[in-house]
Formats: C-alpha cells, sequence, structure tokens
C-alpha cells in the first residue's frame, strides 16, 4: 500500500513539473518569442534610420552572424529608430559589446557590425545604444560607384554579345532546319509518287497481284494434293537403309564391309595392280611378243622370247 502511496506521489510531482515547463514555455511563445530558435534578440536604439533596412546583415568580422527582424520609430524618445536584431546563440552580447553602423559598399547597403567584449549579459529588456563605425559614411563615394557601374555596364555589354550569338546560332539553325524540311517534303513528293506508281499496276486485276491469286492457289492446291506423308515414310526408311548400310560397312559385315577393312584383300588388289601396270607398259615397249601379224599366214613356231616370257 506504501508503494502504490509512492508511485502516485512520483506521477503527481512528474506531471506538475511538466505543466510548469509547458506553462512557462506557452506563455513566452504567446509574447512573440520563438522559444525554439538558435538565435538571440536584442534591440539596438539610433537616433535615425540611416538607410537602414529589415533584414540587412549582423556581421562579426566580416561573417554573418545575424540579420535585422524589425524596425520601429519610437514617438516617446524623440522619433529615435528601435531595431530589433538576432544574433547566433554561441555569441552572446554583453553590457560592453557594440553595435555598430556600417556601409557595406552600394550593391549591399549599410549593416550593422558588432564587437564582443566581456560583462554582463544582456537581457530582453535592454536597449544598447547603436554607434556608427569609423569607415561608416553618409556620402556616396562617386568613384567607387562608377566602378561599380563600369563593371555592371561591361557585364551587361558581354550578356548582350553573348545573347546576339546565341540568336545568330538559332536564327542559323532555324533556317538550316527549314532547308532541311523542304528537302524532306520534295522527297517525300517524289516517294509517294513512286509508291503510286507502284502501286497502281499492282492493283490491277488484269496484271497485278489479284492475277496471281489463282495460279498460286492452284499451286498451293497441288501442294496439298501430293502424298507428302507418303514421302516423308520413303525419307525416312532410305534414311534407315543408309544408317544400316553404314553401320555394316563400318563393322565389317557384307561385301563392302570386307572390302574396304580387308587387309590382304587390299593386298592382293594392290598386286594386281602393279603387274597389270607392269604387263602393259611391257605390252607397249615390246608388242611384238604378243602381236604377231604376217602376211604369208601365222607361224606355226613360237617366239622365242615368247616361250620364255
Amino acid at each position: 500500500m506504501l508503494n502504490m502511496q509512492i508511485n502516485k506521489s512520483y506521477k503527481i510531482g512528474f506531471l506538475t513539473i511538466c505543466c510548469m515547463v509547458i506553462f512557462y514555455y506557452g506563455l513566452w511563445f504567446l509574447k512573440g518569442r520563438n522559444v525554439f530558435s538558435k538565435y538571440n534578440a536584442y534591440q539596438v536604439s539610433y537616433p535615425v534610420n540611416r538607410n537602414l533596412p529589415v533584414s540587412a546583415p549582423v556581421k562579426l568580422k566580416g561573417h554573418v552572424v545575424g540579420m535585422i527582424t524589425k524596425i520601429e520609430i519610437l514617438p516617446n524618445a524623440n522619433y529615435s529608430t528601435l531595431v530589433t536584431i538576432e544574433v547566433d546563440k554561441q555569441f552572446s552580447l554583453t553590457d560592453k559589446s557594440k553595435v555598430m553602423l556600417n556601409s557595406a559598399g552600394v550593391m549591399e547597403g549599410n549593416i550593422l557590425e558588432i564587437e564582443l567584449y566581456d560583462g554582463r549579459p544582456l537581457t530582453r529588456k535592454d536597449i544598447i545604444v547603436g554607434e556608427l563605425h569609423p569607415d561608416f559614411s553618409d556620402s556616396v563615394d562617386l568613384k567607387a560607384m562608377t566602378t561599380q557601374i563600369s563593371i555592371i555596364t561591361n557585364n551587361l555589354i558581354k550578356t548582350s554579345e553573348s545573347v546576339n550569338i546565341i540568336l545568330e546560332t538559332i536564327h542559323k539553325t532555324t533556317h538550316s532546319l527549314a532547308n532541311t524540311i523542304n528537302v524532306l517534303e520534295n522527297d517525300l513528293t517524289i516517294i509517294t509518287k513512286n509508291v503510286i506508281h507502284i502501286s497502281t499496276p499492282l492493283a490491277d486485276s488484269s496484271k497485278g497481284i489479284p492475277s496471281l491469286l489463282p495460279p498460286m492457289h492452284r499451286i498451293l492446291s497441288e501442294i496439298e494434293a501430293m502424298p507428302i506423308k507418303d514421302v516423308s515414310c520413303r525419307m525416312v526408311r532410305v534414311l534407315s537403309d543408309m544408317e544400316n548400310l553404314l553401320r555394316d560397312i563400318s563393322h565389317n559385315n557384307g561385301t563392302l564391309g570386307l572390302l574396304m577393312h580387308d587387309q590382304e584383300l587390299y593386298k592382293n588388289l594392290n598386286s594386281s595392280a602393279k603387274n597389270l601396270n607392269t604387263l602393259l607398259f611391257d605390252l607397249r615397249k615390246n608388242p611384238s611378243r604378243y602381236m604377231h601379224f604376217s602376211l604369208f599366214g601365222a607361224h606355226k613356231n613360237k617366239p622365242k622370247n615368247l616361250e620364255k616370257h
């Protein structure tokens, strides 16, 4: 029972703390402060507004660390100017810090520069008395302005030249494209005429494709009437017989098999061919040994050379 009371007390205390935190931050939020912002807001007063616009940067040694968020006129303070700035929280201002008005050039305008010094941290209600930077001048630097205008003019001239080149290129491209389209139109006209010239005879019923349909139909009918199945069966049988014949030959079966694989028969045929070649050679060289012609009849006695051979 005691543990349940302790747990209940913890829950009540936790809820009370959460409500207080929510009330605190909610109150500041309703007053217009961004409680989740990473910037601190400060107020700076100047006797007059010297061309200082809203959203002008706040710099620290050349680095932008904040910006102007609001500019007000204070009627009760001799119509002085109250400037609200926001500065990054890592650069906290003190009562010794300085906020100075300075000129950043013709193009950028006037800005605020801060200098940090150790001292008492400022609160939101504190108002910093603004100062003028030693380099600040209300007068316009005509020489700098002339230089800036000259640079801008040169850039504009270069830009206009580039634009002229681009326009000329576009003009040439358009002209070339128009010529190409004309050539394509002429080619398409010629192609269309050729297609019409070719397709007209083909559409003729007496000479064109329709006249070829009956012969083609007859040819297809004759092909369909052919005994293709019988022919294929015969081809299969012929191929099977050829396969059996080749198998018998490769296995020394049958006359062809023995003729191709019997070495003794090969030697005998080779020897017979050599003997026949020798006989024919001798017949050409000595025909009298084998044939005798006589106007008075054949000799009864055989020639001695023949008997020897």
